[in-house]
């Protein structure tokens, strides 16, 4: 599996630590490809590459191609880049572009195949299971009927530029769509290969599983593997959701949640012994009287 970039989207400003990570890791060897489409009709191509120079010439990068047409491209002709930068625009007229070339099905197989992938905005959006994480923002004005993105981060959706006031939304979307998201900010981003994911950037990022809400602070790394489905497996260290919830984000994430006592243990000692001799004396008082009612039979 390839490597993904997956950017909350804004201005060069809000993205410049990803971006230097992203530099960091594919190398000056080749150049960098650039696909500019969800911003057609928007702005002018010339000058989304200009933004791309602007970007990316102080951190090193010069070589930088701009595909505008999709049609007729294979995996070996990505193959020359070091990586594939997707820009950000109108979600559903990418993904329509891509599905109408045929470059989706090309872009999944580079990406399976090692590739590199940064995804911007809507670029990023495209890469997870549903992109109508974006319906909040972007038109669909192509008319596009199947949601599905390229589900190549194992079942997790994207949601971009969010802020706390998206939360509802994201709730909505996960009771219609059944499935997790990690939200991206402005400033924020989450690096993505083989199930792992680093968050990246000034901002915390959020996962969002069933009714829990997980922070992701930058530099953070949490593994989340599955198989697509629902069940999949979000594994975040010590961390536990901003309602505690702790037992529900295990049952809807497959672990048993019978024996674990993690809640129990945060509060304070007091309570924890008074909690255990309470449960015991009335087990007992329950014994005492199963016992005399048989006695007196």
């Amino acid at each position: 599996m390839g490597s993904l970039f997956l950017s909350g989207g804004g201005d060069r400003k809000n993205t410049e630590k990803f971006d230097e990570e992203f530099r960091r890791q594919i190398g000056q060897a080749k150049p960098l490809l650039y696909i500019p489409i969800a911003m057609d009709g928007m702005i002018p191509y010339a000058d989304c590459l200009q933004w791309m120079r602007d970007v990316f010439n102080p951190l090193g990068i010069h070589e930088i191609v701009m595909w505008t047409d999709l049609h007729r491209k294979s995996v070996d002709d990505l193959q020359q880049f070091s990586a594939v930068y997707i820009g950000g625009g109108n979600t559903f007229h990418l993904l329509n572009e891509m599905r109408n070339s045929g470059f989706d099905r090309v872009l999944k197989e580079y990406i399976q195949g090692g590739g590199v992938v940064y995804g911007g905005s809507a670029g990023a959006i495209i890469l997870g299971s549903n992109i109508m994480t974006s319906a909040h923002l972007d038109d669909n004005r192509v008319g596009v009927h199947d949601f599905a993105g390229l589900d190549v981060l194992d079942g997790l959706a994207v949601w971009c530029h969010y802020e706390n006031e998206n939360d509802e939304m994201i709730r909505r979307y996960i009771e219609d769509f059944d499935a997790p998201v990690i939200a991206l900010p402005e400033e924020s981003g989450a690096y993505f290969q083989d199930g792992h994911i680093k968050v990246t950037g000034t901002k915390s990022a959020y996962l969002f599983i069933g009714d829990d809400k997980v922070e992701l602070q930058p530099g953070e790394a949490f593994n989340f593997s599955g198989d697509g489905e629902y069940d999949a497996q979000a594994i975040v260290g010590d961390k536990k959701p901003f309602n505690d919830a702790v037992g529900h984000m295990q049952s809807i994430e497959g672990y048993p949640a019978a024996g674990d006592y993690r809640n129990l243990e945060t509060m304070p000692k007091a309570l924890q012994v008074g909690g255990y001799l309470f449960v015991g004396l009335a087990v007992i008082l329950f014994v005492s009287i199963v016992v005399a009612g048989w006695v007196l039979q």
